[in-house]
């Protein structure tokens, strides 16, 4: 893949995840400006940066350098389109909203017998 596909994939990331570049300077604690430059290709991009920016935007890394969808299909749930939506709903979901959500799935599989946990992953609801 060449530079320019590679800064396109981080402009279109970028407003897929439904962020502007003010708010992603913020969160990257860099100037505006230097997400404008990395988007343009001007300003080169550390992995550590990559692997924040691809955490904000909720893509795995390897989406900013694969050119084609297919490898979304190793994926489990994109195997189902009703698994793959409530996935991605989940995950533009706030993130209070995305661990009640995540308490209720767990509730629901353990309360009905649909799993048998082997030891218990949280213990207080309330955090």
């Amino acid at each position: 893949m060449d530079k320019k596909k590679f800064c396109e994939k981080l402009r279109t990331a970028r407003i897929e995840a439904g962020y502007k570049q003010e708010q992603v300077a913020k969160y990257m604690n860099l100037p505006i400006s230097a997400i404008s430059v990395m988007e343009s290709g001007a300003r080169k991009i550390d992995v550590f940066e990559l692997k924040k920016l691809s955490d904000f935007y909720n893509k795995p890394i390897e989406w900013f350098f694969h050119e084609h969808k297919s490898f979304y299909k190793r994926r489990w749930y994109d195997l189902d389109p009703v698994l793959s939506e409530a996935v991605e709903l989940l995950r533009q979901a706030p993130s209070k909203l995305q661990r009640s959500a995540a308490y209720g799935i767990i509730g629901f599989l353990k309360q009905g017998g649909f799993v048998i946990p082997e030891k218990e992953i949280y213990t207080d609801l309330n955090k």
